[in-house]
């Protein structure tokens, strides 16, 4: 019989994680078997854990992955979890996924560094930063959605009227917008003029005072 080594040891779950988790398990079996229950007690009662099948109707296209990969961090009790298209499309998926205030930071946070670069900022400190940005999103963006989410959950779960209404009101509030796409990029585009714009302005009236 072989034991493990001191960094496995370590690496391996305390018995009441083990327990959390197999409670955290045996709570969404519960909602998973046909019942009386709603979405909306269901989330009242527990609102750590996600309801099952309620992720899809939020989510819209591609619930299934975010269903999986929402209920592995709740499994793993984990904030970080990659995705690709948070992180490589230059703040879109946040537009794409609705998440309005978000990416408005985002297109602020691209003036910013134009801005910078337009007044003689080196370029190099101003990509990693670009690049820090797009890790952070892309490593944290599935919490984040899913932090909307609950949010979006919790409301319907409060609101009036029978369970079908509660999962429409939930489906208005999630799915996607590819309008919201073209929008944030008109807007940044505008960002980025006017950074560029104020920055030359103010160049230029500096230069008349002298």
């Amino acid at each position: 019989m072989q034991f493990a080594s001191g960094p496995e040891q370590a690496a391996l779950a305390s018995p009441e994680q083990v327990n959390e988790r197999l409670r955290q398990f045996w709570r969404l079996r519960r909602h998973a078997e046909p019942s009386e229950i709603t979405f909306a007690d269901q989330y009242i009662d527990e609102p750590e854990i996600t309801p099952v099948d309620s992720t899809k109707t939020f989510v819209g296209t591609n619930g299934t992955y975010y269903d999986e990969h929402w209920r592995f961090m709740e499994w793993r009790n984990q904030r970080r979890n990659w995705n690709w298209a948070a992180a490589s499309s230059f703040g879109g998926w946040l537009a794409y996924r609705r998440m309005y205030p978000a990416a408005a930071l985002f297109v602020i946070w691209l003036g910013l560094l134009v801005a910078l670069a337009a007044n003689g900022v080196l370029l190099w400190p101003l990509v990693v930063a670009q690049l820090a940005a797009l890790l952070a999103l892309g490593g944290y963006g599935n919490a984040l959605y899913m932090m909307r989410f609950r949010r979006a959950a919790l409301e319907a779960a409060q609101g009036d009227g029978q369970h079908q209404d509660r999962l429409d009101a939930l489906a208005r509030s999630g799915g996607t917008s590819r309008l919201a796409i073209y929008l944030m990029g008109i807007a940044g585009l505008a960002v980025v003029a006017t950074a560029v714009g104020v920055t030359y302005w103010v160049r230029g009236s500096i230069v008349l005072n002298y």
